[in-house]
């Protein structure tokens, strides 16, 4: 929607909901980049308060079973930008070793996900190396600063990533804070005020937003500012979808001021 070429490599079944997403992706103009397994993807189900926060109950499909294989044979290019959300044991073990050996000319983004606990420690050790981004919201990292310290006490996200790799925190309402590289300064990117209708999808949404910023050439800083305006759009309207287009967001850049996408 923003105008960057995208790609979906995780895996899709032979079953409905796969074929329904991968109507969805096709509309997109986003490519199926793995084969279809035998199966389905899995399904989640969305509780909804009236505060428009939300909790979610998954059932896992083959989504959570990524091949290495099938991985090895995506053609990288310079520029390209890869983002891999770590969701499950199996899917973790995968995802991490084929994102280690990632060329230097791809960047890294790593989603450390609400499914944190599932995750072994192993798979982070493997990844955060290479990582160039990691993303979390404010939840999320610190559940896993508790995990990485229980595993080994006095470490953290930091002790295993490299020096000039950068961390993005989302914290809801207050938008989020970047460190661009260990001991740099926490730099807070504010939010952009908005109507919470939907907290469906919004982080996704964020980090999606983040990596068409990082792939259309702008630094990290304003990527983050984009997608906190992406963020923003998505939450002012009931369900994840439509995401926001490059016009909706430049608009909030440009105004300050949000509307509901779908009116």
């Amino acid at each position: 929607a923003m105008g960057v070429p995208a790609a979906a490599a995780s895996p899709l079944g032979t079953g409905p909901n796969s074929f329904a997403v991968r109507q969805q992706l096709v509309e997109a103009a986003v490519d199926v980049l793995t084969p279809e397994l035998v199966g389905d993807i899995g399904v989640v189900i969305q509780l909804i308060v009236e505060d428009g926060s939300m909790r979610s109950v998954v059932t896992a499909g083959v989504e959570s079973e990524p091949s290495r294989a099938a991985l090895d044979r995506i053609e990288l290019r310079e520029g390209d930008v890869a983002a891999s959300d770590m969701t499950s044991a199996h899917a973790a073990s995968e995802l991490s070793e084929w994102a280690a050996a990632l060329p230097p000319y791809v960047t890294l983004v790593v989603s450390v996900s609400p499914a944190v606990a599932q995750v072994p420690v192993e798979a982070w050790e493997t990844i955060f190396p290479r990582a160039d981004v990691v993303t979390m919201n404010s939840w999320e990292a610190a559940a896993l600063a508790g995990i990485l310290d229980a595993n080994k006490h006095g470490s953290t996200i930091r002790t295993y990533m490299r020096p000039d790799a950068a961390t993005v925190r989302r914290s809801g309402d207050r938008g989020c804070e970047l460190q661009k590289f260990a001991d740099a300064p926490v730099i807070s990117i504010p939010a952009f005020q908005a109507p919470i209708a939907d907290t469906a999808g919004v982080g996704d949404t964020h980090i999606g937003e983040m990596c068409a910023g990082l792939a259309m050439g702008y630094d990290l800083e304003t990527a983050c500012l984009m997608a906190n305006a992406g963020a923003a759009l998505a939450i002012s309207h009931e369900s994840a979808l439509p995401v926001p287009t490059r016009d909706q967001v430049e608009n909030v850049l440009e105004t300050g001021v949000v509307t509901n996408i779908l009116r």
